[in-house]
């Protein structure tokens, strides 16, 4: 039987083996990895991990979002993946919008990727948040980190130093010759995100009463794009270094927490041992319409997460 959907919770650990998915940067020739400073939930204890940024998977839940949409159903902007959405569209004058609401209720209609993964204007200025939201993945300490040494060489350029001809590269100018450092982390990460169903279409600027400005069809196809972008981003994380350093994605166990009324999910970090267990308590004492499924594997996920496609995204009543 359907179900309108309300919210969904997505809690879980992840296992990603020699990855690099997130840096805080290269100086000089060494890339640094992203470390966050936290204080672990099952011991009190002050650490410093490894992190993913939030900003960095919703960008991922994105471009798969984009990889799976008819690119009919998006504004010019989001067919190339421009990062400023409608934003691009009125800057350029290829829309005009009256006002706020307007421009809104425009990139509404029109944008699956605006509507969902929201976006800022300028003139007029005002924001569309974001029916998804991501935290940090963080690491659950240990994470295992390294810096491998590598080193670029043209053909026959290797061991020339050995033979002595050091000079010879200074008269020929530049030698393409490059030692560099780059990081590799392995462990458990705990992820969550959030996905607010019922906003998608709602136009929020409009003050005096709010309105779903995108037809019902249409709801429904977002809603289902962004569940089938989640099935995909924990099989194929993207991120940075993939070029040389594509994670070994081994699994992912936790809980989909969703509500079928006007109920905001709990969110339960994963950091601590006893997530599952807090959130089970935390449902049974609050309402019927909050259901919690426990998944096993990236599979199992991938099954459960899909089985919500089958409903519908809920329709508050203003």
């Amino acid at each position: 039987m359907s179900e309108n959907v309300y919210e969904i919770a997505i809690l879980g650990r992840a296992i990603w083996q020699l990855h690099s998915l997130n840096n805080e940067g290269t100086v000089g020739n060494v890339t640094e990895p992203r470390s966050v400073r936290i204080i672990d939930p099952n011991t009190k204890k002050a650490v410093t991990t490894d992190g993913v940024s939030g900003e960095m998977l919703k960008h991922i839940h994105t471009e798969i979002m984009w990889a799976l949409d008819d690119k009919n159903n998006l504004c010019d902007a989001c067919k190339v993946l421009n990062p400023e959405k409608f934003n691009f569209a009125i800057k350029t004058k290829k829309v005009t919008a009256k006002d706020v609401e307007d421009a809104l209720k425009q990139a509404l209609e029109k944008c699956d990727i605006c509507d969902v993964q929201g976006f800022l204007l300028e003139r007029p200025t005002a924001s569309r948040k974001s029916t998804i939201e991501f935290g940090w993945a963080l690491g659950i300490p240990e994470v295992y980190r390294d810096i491998h040494t590598h080193a670029r060489h043209a053909l026959g350029e290797k061991g020339r130093g050995s033979r002595g001809q050091e000079n010879e590269e200074e008269t020929e100018g530049a030698s393409t010759q490059m030692v560099y450092h780059r990081p590799t982390r392995s462990g458990v990460y705990a992820v969550i995100s959030v996905f607010q169903p019922w906003r998608i279409g709602l136009n929020e600027a409009r003050q005096s009463k709010y309105t779903y400005d995108t037809d019902d069809s249409a709801r429904e196809r977002r809603y289902k794009l962004a569940l089938k972008a989640y099935q995909l981003l924990f099989a194929r994380p993207e991120g940075a270094m993939t070029t040389t350093r594509l994670p070994h994605v081994e699994g992912f166990n936790g809980v989909i927490v969703y509500s079928t009324e006007p109920m905001p999910v709990p969110v339960i970090s994963p950091l601590k041992d006893d997530y599952v267990t807090e959130i089970k308590t935390i449902a049974e004492s609050l309402d019927s319409s909050l259901k919690v499924i426990k998944f096993d594997s990236i599979a199992d996920f991938a099954t459960k997460i899909g089985r919500l496609t089958n409903n519908k995204p809920y329709k508050m009543e203003f």
